[in-house]
């Protein structure tokens, strides 16, 4: 019992002073009303509000006495800049897959200037296996779930494909393409850098807790909550495995796997299922 107490209390300390929690939940209640506004009333207050929140972030984390607070200020402007790029660069004449390149670009970027500024290493943001045997095992079966989380995702959002044909080339080609815009662009900044500094300054639990909700809120524009409760799922098992693992390769490579099953694979399979029931073909 006493063991099991003193894991709690190790998950669920903290080491910061109360009245920043005040301000973590300021954020992320702002970044929910600028996605509500973006989703449901227009996109240009949408993109107001984003950039008013990164306006505020850039002068709050250079206010700040605590580094660590002030290095997790820093880790969350990236999220606002994804909304900001995407909704300033005019897309109609780009084809769906390459929006995500081109949001993935600047989140790049960003990502990597914090990690220059905060003295980060390729291993500090879990951009390794692991220090153990087993442990390339573990980011296999991590990896696999991106299957399942598709295959469910799928049912759930039923979008349309990202590419014209069912090939090889196109398969393969959209699977890179996703791999790195989706999966390693979002689990660098989300899992690598921003988790590992929230868990830095208010603990495992909360910090797990914390990313998860804000991963959960930028997803808002699906517009289905079903959606939002899977996604918050699936951030909270991503974050839990990069707290067993101390690596994002498991994580990244199933975060890839899942979109490329809902936006490449399952749209024309489920076609195809249809078609063989119905006899219409496509």
């Amino acid at each position: 019992m006493k063991i099991v107490e003193s894991v709690q209390n190790k998950m669920f300390e903290t080491r910061f002073p109360r009245e920043y929690a005040v301000t973590l939940v300021f954020y992320l209640l702002a970044l929910i009303t600028a996605e509500l506004l973006t989703t449901y009333v227009n996109k240009i207050w949408g993109l107001s509000a984003h950039t008013i929140i990164l306006f505020i972030l850039l002068v709050n984390a250079s206010m700040v006495e605590s580094e660590d607070f002030s290095n997790l200020l820093r880790s969350m402007m990236p999220i606002p800049i994804i909304r900001i790029v995407g909704l300033s660069i005019p897309m109609m004449q780009i084809k769906p897959l390459y929006w995500f390149p081109i949001v993935a670009i600047p989140l790049f970027a960003a990502s990597i200037v914090i990690m220059r500024r905060q003295n980060l290493s390729l291993k500090d943001v879990g951009v390794f296996m692991g220090d153990y045997r087993d442990n390339y095992r573990v980011q296999f079966f991590i990896a696999i779930t991106g299957f399942f989380t598709g295959i469910i995702e799928f049912f759930i959002l039923r979008p349309d494909p990202l590419i014209a044909q069912f090939t090889p080339v196109l398969l393969i080609g959209g699977f890179i393409v996703l791999l790195l815009s989706t999966g390693l662009a979002e689990e660098l900044l989300f899992r690598g850098i921003l988790q590992q500094n929230t868990m830095k300054l208010i603990g495992p639990a909360w910090g797990l807790l914390y990313t998860s909700l804000i991963f959960t809120t930028m997803h808002i524009g699906w517009i289905y909550f079903a959606d939002l409760v899977f996604v918050f799922s699936v951030a909270m098992f991503y974050g839990f495995c990069l707290i067993k693992t101390k690596s994002i390769v498991g994580i990244t490579m199933a975060h890839g796997i899942s979109n490329s099953m809902l936006f490449l694979v399952m749209p024309f399979v489920n076609l195809a299922y249809f078609s063989a029931l119905t006899g219409i073909h496509f």
